[in-house]
């Protein structure tokens, strides 16, 4: 038997009972890449921001402490100014607290002394806007009425001549009411009088004989008068 149609792995293996040498543990191959790089879990040692080195540490502290170096560096201002005013901030909020809260509250100064005029100005556009809107709304609904009534009027004169024209059909094709001498003829087709048409009618058809003989059947019969005669 070839071996020619099985790759290559399958008839290099052999069986299992091949030369004796019987495998009784099945053998276990893997590539060097698809083992495992990394078999164990890595900690953080003592120096890498390990929990035991940050668990005394101060991180407020050296967060405020590298903000002041940074504003002594850029030169923008002292840090405790600036933190002082952002605690201002906080209780001068709503909800914060503070002296502010308690009954001043920050009002923004106008910038713009015209803000009543504009203001009536915007009403003004407002209400034209809306007027036009309910123009332009009262005519689309008087469109849209005059469409549906069109619809209808189209869908009642195509229901009516729909309705005619099945009458006139019903009374056509009805003979006895039109009347006269009708002929109930079937009509021949385009294709009765085709040249190729019931070539084998007037031959005569061979009869089908059953014969329980392999020597005087037909088919026997046929292959010694083509192969034998």
């Amino acid at each position: 038997m070839s071996t020619a149609h099985r790759p290559t792995w399958a008839p290099a293996k052999g069986g299992e009972g091949q030369g004796g040498m019987r495998v009784y543990a099945p053998s276990r191959q893997m590539s060097a890449k698809d083992q495992a790089g990394q078999t164990t879990l890595k900690f953080r040692q003592p120096g890498q921001a390990a929990p035991s080195d940050v668990r005394h540490r101060d991180l407020l502290a050296e967060l405020e402490e590298k903000e002041r170096k940074h504003f002594r560096e850029t030169n923008e201002g002292n840090f405790e100014v600036e933190r002082e005013n952002d605690l201002k901030l906080l209780e001068a909020a709503p909800g914060g607290g503070g002296t502010l809260a308690k009954g001043k509250v920050l009002v923004p100064k106008a910038l713009d002394a015209d803000d009543e005029d504009e203001a009536e100005s915007d009403d003004e556009s407002e209400d034209e806007e809306e007027d036009e809107e309910a123009e332009l709304l009262a005519e689309l609904e008087r469109i849209k009425k005059e469409r549906a009534a069109e619809a209808a009027r189209k869908a009642a004169e195509e229901a009516a001549s729909a309705e005619v024209s099945a009458k006139d059909e019903l009374i056509r094709g009805n003979p006895l009411i039109l009347g006269g001498a009708t002929s109930f003829q079937v009509k021949r087709r385009w294709d009765d009088d085709v040249v190729f048409k019931n070539q084998t009618r007037g031959e005569a058809k061979a009869q089908k004989t059953m014969i329980n003989d392999t020597i005087r059947n037909d088919f026997h019969r046929r292959f010694l008068n083509r192969y034998v005669k």
